[in-house]
């Protein structure tokens, strides 16, 4: 979902706004990704995202319950699916290390 969410981010949304072809990115772009709990339980607090994602490929989490997590990815727009793809799961394990997930590594995911 997080791949499909970036293409269409850095490859279809500057066309819809009407992006004139012709012009050329003065830096890369910037993408944030995330993943978020933003219906409070009952009780008012966000639940834990391993409530509703299976993190468990992760490995153990040292940082206790999180309730949101987020990278942010500096890169060309236009690149290969493969590419994009690569680089996700790259950001996805810097993201799950810096959120507690000490374990996580490209070749878990």
């Amino acid at each position: 979902m997080l791949l499909s969410t970036w293409e269409t981010a850095a490859e279809l949304l500057p066309d819809l706004v009407g992006a004139p072809a012709g012009l050329s990115w003065a830096a890369p772009p910037t993408t944030e990704l995330r993943m978020t709990c933003e219906q409070p339980a009952g009780n008012g607090v966000l639940p834990a995202l391993s409530s509703l994602v299976d993190l468990a490929s992760l490995g153990t989490n040292d940082g206790g319950a999180r309730s949101r997590m987020a990278v942010t990815i500096t890169a060309a727009p236009a690149m290969s699916r493969a590419q994009r793809q690569s680089l996700l799961r790259e950001a996805l394990v810097h993201m799950a290390c810096e959120f507690g997930y000490v374990d996580a590594e490209v070749d878990l995911l």
